[in-house]
């Protein structure tokens, strides 16, 4: 006697075909995937280090300003024990130099008192567009001996343009 399947049931499982498709579909996502990852990564990074500069540009604005404002001397001389100036503003009593570090990235504010130094990290650059990502250029037309206006040009990205820092010293008579 021979077992007849009963009707309605069919043999469950995946056709060959089925199993092919499902393979090559995985074999594409395990490759695609890690690379979407690392870009992922990579573009994550890029993106902190843009607005690591952009904060040490804010920075640097934020104090800039006030101090060249106030200053009676800008030079390029060295002060408050640092040789790598990029500015140095002074006052009666006080020094303030903006210093950029190549080696850690990081650009400063060194105030020297009576009372001691007191330094500011304004933030860091990281692969920086040049050596120095900040400059000091005092216009055109105007020697950096005694400006009256002083400008300094931060330059964090080679793909964006720099941004320029202008500020005016109060006139000597005031």
């Amino acid at each position: 006697m021979t077992k007849q399947r009963p009707t309605g049931h069919s043999e469950s499982g995946f056709t060959l075909t089925e199993l092919l498709v499902t393979i090559v579909i995985l074999g594409i996502i395990g490759v695609l995937l890690p690379k979407a990852i690392v870009l992922g990564l990579r573009f994550t990074a890029d993106t902190e280090k843009r607005v690591a500069a952009t904060a040490a540009a804010g920075a640097l604005g934020g104090y800039f300003y006030g101090d060249v404002h106030s200053a009676v001397g800008v030079t390029t001389d060295p002060a408050c024990g640092v040789a790598d100036v990029i500015v140095h503003l002074s006052r009666p009593g006080t020094d303030i130099v903006y210093t950029y570090d190549r080696p850690t990235g990081s650009l400063n504010r060194v105030k020297c008192t009576g009372g001691g130094v007191t330094t500011t990290l304004l933030g860091r650059f990281e692969n920086a567009a040049s050596t120095h990502p900040v400059t000091l250029s005092c216009g055109a037309e105007t020697s950096c001996t005694s400006p009256m206006e002083v400008t300094l040009t931060v330059q964090s990205d080679p793909a964006a343009p720099p941004t320029a820092l202008t500020a005016v010293r109060r006139s000597s008579s005031s």
